[in-house]
């Protein structure tokens, strides 16, 4: 399946497999099912999250099976991700926040749900939030793995490790608590994974896990009252330095005009 052919496959509320139990590289998916959880702000009307469409696609490119449950459509409450655990067998769960005082609070209690549920996947929480605190996030969410920095390949290689039951230490780009009777917890860090540099490489987000009907009511100025917007990325990193900005990554690396007209 093409990117493009993607983009308009059937949108539909939580997430669906359109590859049913293969992804596109023919590998079964059943070796593993990952959920991803996003998060409600409290809003009318949300942005698209980007990154978590990013890292599904990628990780349905590499065969395992996918599954968005999107709390900030439906404002389920927490009990209901618990709910949804229980009688869903997932093997991965993910969240990824920033580090505002809601996502950090919206984080705690969606953290408590997972960690609530019967049939409890490995949890796995990302983004800016906890990139650069992981230790502080792992012992307040109860987390299993902390990714850091940019999360398509990571996932993919986490996800991985974790169905063929390799060492999570051989995974760049993660920290985790390794449990010791006699030391406690121990934080241990992996090396730091390298930017991807070129981004045209990445599939598109995949868009047909999302709700799109709903993400595409967001307003910008100067839209009119019959556009529809959805957020594009068309370059990550930025040239200056600012000191009121928190970036974790040096350099500016652009999308061609051609990958980003296709999208």
């Amino acid at each position: 399946m093409s990117k493009s052919e993607r983009i308009y496959s059937p949108l539909l509320t939580i997430g669906n497999n359109v590859n049913s139990r293969s992804g596109s590289n023919g590998n079964s998916s059943s070796k593993a099912r990952v959920l991803f959880v996003i998060y409600d702000n409290g809003s009318y009307i949300h942005w698209f999250p980007l990154g978590p469409g990013y890292i599904a696609a990628v990780l349905r490119d590499a065969g395992y099976e996918v599954e968005v449950l999107c709390q900030d459509f439906h404002h389920f409450p927490d009990e209901f991700l618990t709910e949804f655990l229980d009688e869903n067998k997932f093997d991965v769960v993910a969240v990824g926040v920033i580090a505002g005082y809601y996502q950090y609070k919206r984080l705690l209690g969606i953290s408590e749900a997972i960690n609530k549920s019967k049939q409890r996947p490995f949890y796995v929480i990302g983004g800016h939030g906890p990139s650069p605190e992981p230790e502080y996030f792992l012992k307040i969410t109860g987390a299993d793995v902390a990714v850091s920095g940019e999360g398509e390949y990571t996932m993919v290689e986490l996800v991985d490790a974790l169905v063929n039951n390799r060492d999570l230490k051989a995974v760049k780009g993660i920290a985790y608590l390794e449990h010791s009777f006699l030391e406690g917890d121990r934080l241990v860090v992996t090396p730091e994974r390298e930017l991807v540099q070129d981004l045209d490489t990445i599939p598109f987000p995949a868009y047909d896990l999302f709700p799109m009907t709903y993400y595409r009511l967001l307003r910008q100025p100067h839209c009119d009252a019959t556009d529809f917007v959805i957020p594009l990325i068309s370059s990550r990193g930025c040239t200056f330095k600012c000191t009121f900005c928190y970036r974790m990554d040096k350099g500016l690396r652009n999308r061609s005009t051609e990958s980003v007209v296709e999208e």
